[in-house]
């Protein structure tokens, strides 16, 4: 059981990081709307935390599916940080929490 707790507040965690992350270089996500309708970037709409915790929980989750997506190398590479340790979070949960 104590397994299984680590594992609920290691995911919390790492989302509320990448939130953090991700709502730092706000300007760098571009809106799929903007994209689709070729709006200019002056009209972005200012993005809350609750976004980017929203896009977080999806990455975190494996599903990844949100309004908006990164439009720079940095939050493109940031993404790929967060998916990859969703991905390798069962050897993070069960290896090192077991020792």
């Amino acid at each position: 059981m104590k397994i299984a707790i680590r594992s609920v507040v290691f995911h919390i965690i790492c989302i509320i990081i990448f939130a953090l992350l991700y709502s730092s270089f706000s300007n760098d996500f571009d809106s799929l709307d903007n994209h689709l309708y070729k709006e200019s970037n002056k009209n972005k709409e200012k993005r809350s935390f609750i976004d980017f915790l929203l896009l977080s929980t999806t990455i975190q989750a494996g599903v990844g599916i949100s309004e908006f997506f990164p439009s720079s190398f940095y939050t493109k590479n940031l993404l790929i940080i967060q998916q990859l340790i969703m991905i390798s979070t069962h050897v993070f949960t069960l290896y090192f929490f077991t020792l």
